[in-house]
């Protein structure tokens, strides 16, 4: 198991430790997967806000865009 392997793995097995999640984005910033790394700390940032906080929707449209265009790359990287 690599190293990226075993950040996944972790963050799978502790979803609610944002530690843990953003270890692996710092992983995955250091190994070259910016984008990734990018949407697992706005995920992070938004789960502190109020909808209503206007940086709620900055974040909501960069995440979409994010979403829209890597999911697909990013869901073949996923364990069964």
């Amino acid at each position: 198991m690599t190293d990226g392997q075993a950040l996944l793995a972790a963050v799978i097995d502790n979803p609610d430790d944002d530690a843990v999640r953003l270890v692996y984005a710092d992983w995955l910033e250091e190994h070259g997967d910016l984008a990734r790394a990018e949407f697992i700390r706005i995920q992070i940032e938004r789960e502190g806000l109020t909808e209503g906080n206007s940086r709620w929707s900055a974040l909501e449209a960069r995440e979409t865009e994010l979403l829209t265009r890597y999911a697909q790359d990013w869901q073949r990287h996923l364990p069964e």
